[in-house]
């Protein structure tokens, strides 16, 4: 029986209690298993946007391959350190240290290490790194409908993210990264997913690309040709296992007019162009 089953089952005033214990034991196991913990010599590191589709490809590279996988690094999940690491309050190894189980598996696959592609390749030499891109107004689309927030508003007010977590927060205000994307939430997160693919277009030689929507399309083959082209071996056939959901299953997809708005969109389509046209998107929407 899994700890947060037995949480679930500590009766009435006691619950909290019971919850905080179980909480407090995953911890101590945790920390236990991260100083035991040893980088993998030659990860895989699966980067790209937020709600790009990084889990569902890493997931399932890791079962083609037959590889332990990482999704997320989980103490980042309840207890953020990415400031202290953007602003130098943390050093890196100081954060493998922290994260040394996650970081221990041959796949490794979480957003947010894209903005630290430097400190990986120095720390990392031989990695190999994946690198998944999503049309932005698909991807930026998939972010706010995961937040439940629209898309069509011309000013997000606190009322709106009042079920933000500060994960999410960071992902709708990346100023803390130093990507400057103006006032309007809609132009941040195209600033993200430009910064983001800029990333990718600077080490482009050294990134296996894989688009979001190709993997749609086939996904089998698409993971398939990702294994071959990063080295890994081909162990499984997953093709029972690609519609599984790895992450929380979001709102069935609309229509950018419909979900932006006119302004919005042609702010996400103004802002994000050049980079579009350099990876294979229609820089415009039909009308």
């Amino acid at each position: 029986m899994r700890t947060w089953d037995l949480a679930r089952r500590v009766p009435g005033p006691l619950e909290p209690a019971g919850r905080a214990v179980w909480r407090a034991l995953r911890e101590g196991v945790l920390l236990a298993r991260n100083a035991l913990a040893r980088p993998h010599p030659r990860p895989v590191f699966v980067l790209g946007n937020q709600k790009s589709g990084t889990s569902a490809i890493a997931a399932l590279l890791g079962l083609a391959a037959g590889l332990p996988t990482s999704i997320d690094l989980r103490r980042e999940i309840e207890e953020q350190t990415w400031l202290r690491l953007r602003n130098g309050e943390m050093s890196f190894d100081d954060f493998m240290r922290r994260n040394a189980l996650d970081f221990s598996r041959a796949i490794v696959k979480e957003p947010n290490l894209t903005f630290f592609h430097r400190e990986l390749r120095r720390r990392f030499p031989e990695a190999r790194f994946a690198f998944v891109l999503r049309d932005p107004r698909d991807n930026l689309r998939s972010i706010l409908d995961r937040l439940g927030i629209p898309g069509d508003l011309p000013v997000l007010t606190e009322g709106h993210c009042g079920g933000v977590d500060p994960g999410s927060e960071l992902v709708l205000d990346s100023r803390w990264l130093g990507i400057e994307g103006g006032d309007h939430y809609v132009d941040r997160l195209a600033a993200r997913w430009n910064a983001c693919t800029d990333v990718y277009l600077a080490h482009r030689g050294e990134m296996v690309l894989i688009r979001y929507e190709d993997f749609i399309a086939g996904k089998s083959a698409e993971i398939a040709r990702l294994a071959r082209e990063l080295g890994l071996p081909e162990e499984r056939d997953i093709e029972g296992q690609v519609d599984v959901q790895f992450q929380p299953r979001g709102q069935a997809p609309r229509d950018w007019r419909v979900f932006f708005g006119e302004e919005n969109l042609r702010r996400i389509e103004r802002s994000c162009a050049q980079r579009m046209s350099e990876v294979g998107y229609a820089a415009s929407s039909p009308p």
